[in-house]
């Protein structure tokens, strides 16, 4: 029903837009409008209001945990010259390929330096979706490591077949460690409670 409902609105909308030419036509559709509107039931809009507004409770995003667990990772693996926030949104969107429909919220950086890898990257999944989010996570990982083509990147990529994938509960993190760090280490013991809230 919630599909059906914007297509619905939609063709009225396009109706009432399209029918400017005269009078009759402007009244037909504004009919054509009201009996769309008046075919949902006010019972139904009900109960699509009331399962949206619970969702939307069970799954409110915990920006503090999120911050906190990026801010513990980041405090042992610096990410040098971050991406912007509009430009790290694009790369989780586009780079990263996860599916946004599993993903509450998320926090993270990635350096924008061409000669570093870092990045601390930390989800929060919707209910029953972290293992789906964790399975993007790891397919983002072996693209990385993949691509072996340039010698010039070679540190680059040996540090990134290394990242560490975390799950624990709803939360998700991928922390590839900077050039910098190089070692996962103190990365390994971050991890153990980052994601502990």
């Amino acid at each position: 029903m919630k599909k059906l409902l914007p297509i619905l609105l939609c063709a009225a909308v396009l109706l009432a837009g399209c029918s400017k030419s005269a009078e009759s036509n402007s009244t037909s559709s504004s009919s054509e409008a009201s009996s769309v509107s008046e075919a949902v039931s006010s019972e139904e809009t009900s109960e699509a209001a009331s399962e949206e507004a619970s969702s939307t409770a069970e799954e409110e995003a915990q920006t503090a945990n999120l911050e906190s667990a990026v801010a513990a990772l980041e405090a042992v693996n610096p990410i040098a010259n971050p991406l912007s926030k509009d430009d790290f949104d694009f790369y989780v969107e586009n780079t990263m390929l996860l599916t946004m429909d599993n993903i509450v919220a998320y926090a993270g950086d990635v350096t924008n330096n061409q000669a570093d890898c870092g990045l601390v990257f930390v989800v929060q999944a919707k209910d029953g979706k972290a293992a789906d989010v964790e399975a993007e996570l790891q397919a983002f990982k072996e693209s990385l490591a993949a691509n072996d083509m340039y010698a010039d990147f070679a540190d680059k990529i040996a540090i990134s077949k290394d990242a560490r994938i975390v799950t624990n509960g709803n939360y998700v993190a991928m922390v590839i460690a900077s050039i910098d760090v190089g070692d996962y280490a103190a990365i390994d013991t971050a991890l153990e409670t980052a994601l502990d809230f």
